[in-house]
This record gives C-alpha cells, structure tokens and sequence, in this order.
C-alpha cells in the first residue's frame, strides 16, 4: 500500500469516526428532550451534523404526547432554522440549551381532556383565596370554564361559584390568556374587585416562559375539544436529512 492510499484511508476513517461521535451526541439530544417531556413519541430531523459549537443548520422536532409543568400537550411541531446550541460535548451530562435560532416555526395541540385532567383536583390561587373543582369546555368561540372561588372577606367567608366565557389570546408570544372574560356569579353579587382577583389567580392559563426552545406564539385558534397555538407560519416537515426517532 502506498504511503499516498494510507493518508487517503486515514482521512475516511477520521471523518467516519467524527460523523459517528457527533451521532452519538444527536442522540444525546434527543435523549435529553425525551426525559424533559417525556413524550408518547419523538422525531428529531436534521439537515446535517451540527458543528463543534452545536450550531444545527436546520432542525425539526415533532413531539407527540409530551408533558410541559405537568400539563399533557397532544402534540408540538418545531422547525428551527441556523439554530444555536451549546457545545455537542457537554450533551451526554444532560447539559443542553438552546439559545438561539434565527428562524422557529411551531404549533402546539392542547385538548380539552388534558387540561380537565391537569386542573380537576387542584387548587389556585395566592394567599388566602383560592379557586377549587375547575373544569373548563374548549369550543370554536374560545372557552367556557367554571369552578368554586373561596374568597375570605371580614364579614364571612364565601365559597362562590364562578363561570367564565371567554376568547382566548396570546400574550409575550409566551402566555395563553383570557381575552375579554364575561363573568356569571351564582345568585349573588361581587364587587369587581373580588371577580378581577379571582381572575388574576388563574392568569396566565399557559406559560412557556421558561420553555428549553426559543418559541414565540403568536396566535390561538379554538376547536369543539381543542385549542391549536402557533406561530404566524406553521412549521413544514424537513423531508431530507438524518433522523432520529423515539417510541414509548
């Protein structure tokens, strides 16, 4: 062999092990958002490796029953553009951030059923005065939620039934509020500033805020069971490239 064809060799062989080390850390990745959110499922597509500095040209992520602050989403779609991680080296400690991206597309699936399940038996609220028994119905106008809201006042104490109907909104491109709450007090009347406190005890009704991925919402569209919030441009399936898959 010729001292020219054994450089040849030694050059494929470096690359391949360089290819094969950075699939590794893709699947350090990709473990990484599995114990996050512990998702049904989850596909990680990629354009191509990242580089030394973990920077991706291009990502799509699709998640499917995964958890966010112990609220079940039914599905997030993510397609991230000249995205920005730390380095791939620290992924295998469960060091990973996201920190930048120059473009993120996405949408969120949320169903009605999840949110029930995630509120049924919990109480809300600061102090005092709290809300319990919330249960909330998602329909094409936006939401009709009701429950009881104990509010401690000098004279008595008072355990109130509430129900809200409201249009939903995104605010911060973080935070899924009521938009315009009309307000039904059972058979008594409340001066406005305990129905405006037992709002605020239930606002925001989503926050991402400190979600690991640089999302910014911009809309929610309401369905009969199901809310649907994304970006102005819904993400596109990245069909070329090398991915990576997870099943429950």
């Amino acid at each position: 062999m010729t001292r020219k064809l054994k450089f040849i060799l030694a050059i494929i062989i470096v690359l391949s092990l360089s290819s094969q080390s950075f699939a590794d850390e893709v699947d350090d990745l990709l473990s990484f958002y599995v114990k996050k959110f512990t998702p049904e499922e989850a596909v990680i597509v990629i354009s191509e490796m990242p580089d030394s500095t973990g920077l991706f040209q291009d990502v799509y992520m699709d998640l499917k029953g995964l958890v966010i602050d112990k609220l079940r989403m039914n599905s997030l779609t993510v397609r991230m553009k000249y995205v920005q991680f730390n380095a791939p080296s620290e992924w295998k400690k469960s060091n990973v951030e996201c920190k930048n991206a120059a473009n993120v597309w996405a949408v969120a699936t949320l169903l009605e059923s999840d949110v029930n399940k995630a509120i049924s038996d919990k109480t809300f609220g600061h102090g005092e005065d709290r809300w319990h028994d919330l249960s909330m119905a998602i329909n094409p106008k936006g939401l009709h939620g009701k429950g009881y809201y104990l509010a401690k006042t000098s004279l008595m104490n008072l355990d109130i039934l509430i129900e809200i109907d409201s249009k939903l909104k995104i605010l911060k491109g973080k935070e899924l509020w009521l938009d315009k709450p009309l307000v039904k007090v059972n058979r008594m009347d409340l001066p406005d500033y305990v129905t405006k406190k037992a709002l605020s005890q239930i606002q925001p009704l989503v926050d991402l805020r400190k979600f690991p991925l640089p999302l910014t919402l911009h809309k929610v569209e309401t369905k009969k069971g199901n809310a649907i919030l994304s970006t102005k441009t819904l993400p596109e399936a990245l069909k070329d490239g090398l991915k990576y898959t997870y099943k429950k």
